[in-house]
């Protein structure tokens, strides 16, 4: 009788936990990023393939550039990544596109996460 009693209530508490199912997934996390760097070499023909590679993306954008020194920000809207490294990664993914592979050096990275809808 006993065993009868533990069995139905196991089977009452294990039903519940599947029909309970995983717990549901929170969206992805994304961060707004600024890249400031330096290309060695870094000239209008550069600048004019990476501002191509830039627009094929509409959360992706040049806030500066300047051939003299070859220092450029990139700021990537909605990016879903949180550490340094990831960074790095998505940045030289991006510059490899515009045929830049070599001479660039990463000055400073600034992750922001989003928080909330953005929305006032």
């Amino acid at each position: 009788m006993r065993t009868t009693g533990l069995l139905l209530l196991f089977a009452l508490f294990s039903n519940g936990m599947v029909l309970a199912g995983p717990p549901l997934a929170s969206p992805p996390a994304t961060s707004t990023v600024q890249v400031v760097l330096h290309i060695d070499g870094f000239n209008d023909a550069l600048y004019g393939r990476l501002s191509a590679e830039v627009g094929r993306d509409h959360s992706i954008g040049i806030e500066y550039s300047c051939t003299w020194s070859g220092v450029v920000v990139i700021q990537f809207n909605e990016a879903p990544v949180s550490e340094r490294g990831d960074v790095v990664t998505m940045t030289q993914n991006l510059l490899a596109r515009a045929g830049i592979e070599k001479g660039v050096e990463f000055l400073h990275i600034t992750v922001e996460a989003q928080q909330g809808s953005g929305k006032c």
